[in-house]
């Protein structure tokens, strides 16, 4: 079950208490309208209520949002101070032992089948 993070209040909105604790009516005419109106207040919490979690889930965002930006500018500056190296290797110049080319499978699983797909290369 998953960890509830925010409430939405009040959950039962047309619940209206029309008597008192010793069981007096509070509304002696016009029951009907007092519901409505009590149900009317209590949807504007429940709305109140849900602008306030969605402000705090935007807040979460964007605040989520900035660490990414700065990462990725992080990652960007890399890139770019990486960039004059790559244009300066010539790619038929550098040798690459095929030794080192099967030494590693991705994908690998163990299997019998897996390793001749393996050996093809060899």
């Amino acid at each position: 079950m998953p960890f509830a993070q925010r409430h939405v209040e009040p959950r039962l909105v047309s619940r209206v208490r029309l008597f008192d604790d010793e069981g007096h009516p509070k509304v002696t005419d016009g029951e009907l309208e007092a519901v409505t109106n009590g149900t009317l207040c209590n949807a504007l919490r429940q709305l109140a209520s849900l602008v306030a979690a969605a402000d705090s889930i935007f807040d979460e965002l964007a605040d989520e949002l900035k660490r990414v930006h700065a990462r990725s500018q992080q990652v960007k500056q890399r890139i770019d101070q990486l960039q004059p190296k790559v244009d300066r290797v010539d790619p038929k110049a550098v040798t690459v032992r095929y030794e080192h080319t099967n030494k590693y499978h991705k994908y690998g699983c163990g299997t019998a089948g897996q390793a001749f797909l393996g050996d093809a290369f060899a």
